[in-house]
């Protein structure tokens, strides 16, 4: 089945109005892997640690890639300075390439902003739905949000999500759905609590925990439309195994086999963070770890024959108003 054929399911009609807000102590973005490791190689020591600093440096080298051609949405007075802590925004694009055995680009079936700001010691991350029907900035129509980057790669996505919100954009993570799968297995399995009993794709997942592989966690978090809270209960799950691959990350027998983990991130990441610029992070933003979750409220609505999640535009304006306060432009 392909991306389209994916997005007009009927059961996307059962969506309902969505507005959520949780607190997390700890955030689920890939970045973060690298910086376990990092974190790792101060109690390694040595020459061992020496060769593993190498190595992630050669990773995050090859993981980099620009956000191009983008909007610049701040003034000039408001730039980024991670060394001075300055509040910045960062976009989490999860794709369905390799799901399936797809291939071609796909679509960000996850988008979720995360703005962080030390001076307040918290990390807002917005989940923006999938469906969300808005202006594709460079591309002359109105679309679901998840198909500008299908559209026009990162640009496009980071433009539209801008424009969207009215809010910078300052950097980007972008992991495909088989680079969850194989990060999953780099750790030998992952186990999650799950509070849902449901069938994925001829996969049964019980209520309680759960010894997942990498394929079988990759099914855990895909379901939504079984799911009472729609993309946000998948959410929630993608979180939790994220959350798993990095508790096992920190393993000391995972790190000697590092290689094989830098290997998948190699194949399957891209951001626009430097290695300076993750250290940075790692030092000066360290008080930021209220996390808090949200979502926008939507309402379910079937136009031209395709399911969209129409917003409120008080909702999201009121959004808007809070990342800006949370990013020190206002």
């Amino acid at each position: 089945m392909n991306s389209d054929e994916t997005n007009q399911q009927p059961e996307q009609q059962r969506q309902r109005r969505h507005h959520h807000h949780k607190h997390h102590r700890k955030g689920w973005t890939v970045t973060k892997v690298i910086l376990v490791i990092l974190g790792v190689l101060i109690l390694a020591g040595g020459a061992f640690a020496a060769k593993v600093y190498y190595d992630v440096n050669q990773t995050a080298k090859t993981v980099y890639k620009t956000k191009g051609k983008t909007q610049n949405k701040r003034k000039a007075n408001q730039s980024v300075t991670l060394n001075k802590k300055t509040p910045f925004s960062i976009l989490l694009l999860g794709t369905d390439t390799g799901e399936l055995g797809r291939t071609y680009k796909g679509r960000t079936d996850t988008m979720i902003l995360a703005t962080v700001n030390p001076t307040t010691k918290q990390t807002n991350m917005l989940s923006i739905a999938r469906d969300s029907r808005v202006p594709i900035v460079g591309y002359g129509q109105t679309a679901k949000i998840n198909a500008a980057y299908a559209y026009g790669g990162i640009p496009m996505a980071v433009n539209t999500v801008q424009a969207f919100l009215n809010v910078p954009v300052d950097y980007y993570v972008m992991m495909n759905m088989k680079g969850l799968e194989q990060l999953v297995d780099a750790v030998d399995g992952v186990t999650v609590k799950n509070t849902l009993d449901f069938t994925y794709e001829n996969e049964h997942f019980t209520k309680g925990t759960l010894n997942l592989d990498g394929a079988q966690a990759l099914k855990f978090s895909r379901m939504r439309y079984d799911d009472p809270q729609g993309d946000f209960g998948r959410q929630l799950r993608q979180q939790a195994v994220i959350q798993a691959v990095l508790k096992k990350a920190t393993n000391i027998n995972i790190v000697t086999n590092y290689n094989k983990f830098l290997q998948v991130l190699e194949n399957n990441m891209q951001t626009n963070l430097t290695l300076k610029d993750m250290v940075n992070i790692q030092q000066n933003y360290g008080d930021a770890m209220n996390f808090k979750t949200q979502q926008l409220k939507g309402t379910g609505q079937m136009i031209d024959g395709q399911s969209f999640q129409v917003m409120d535009s008080t909702e999201v304006s009121k959004m808007s108003s809070l990342l800006r306060t949370q990013l020190a432009l206002d």
